[in-house]
């Protein structure tokens, strides 16, 4: 039986995108529920947002380079790779939408308690 030996570069190629990942789900972790306390850290939430997001597309771009353009010609794409770039880019969708629900929300209930406050 011949075992497999993992070199240092297969461990790179995963580790570096994992923690990439890693971090910019840490950076929208408070984005997963969204309160009327997240006010007195609003703009810095803001900068927490645009930047995991913009680590998130970032990946999404490198995925769907690898997926478009192979290195190597003619090379064939895995159908996993394929899958993985749709199911990806459709869960980002969904999370920034959510976050946009959240928000107006928010910001429509604390419009409204600010006209039962002035009226």
């Amino acid at each position: 039986m011949r075992t497999r030996t993992i070199s240092k570069d297969q461990v790179l190629r995963f580790a570096i995108p994992s923690a990439f990942f890693l971090f910019a789900v840490w950076l929208l972790s408070p984005f997963f529920k969204i309160g009327p306390e997240d006010y007195a850290h609003a703009q810095l939430n803001v900068y927490r947002l645009s930047l995991g997001l913009l680590i998130l597309l970032s990946i999404l771009g490198k995925l769907a380079f690898d997926v478009f353009f192979p290195q190597g010609i003619a090379q064939k794409v895995s159908n996993l790779k394929s899958v993985a770039l749709i199911i990806y880019a459709f869960l980002i969708l969904v999370f920034i939408l959510y976050v946009l629900v959240q928000a107006a929300g928010l910001y429509l209930q604390s419009s409204d308690r600010l006209d039962q406050l002035l009226y």
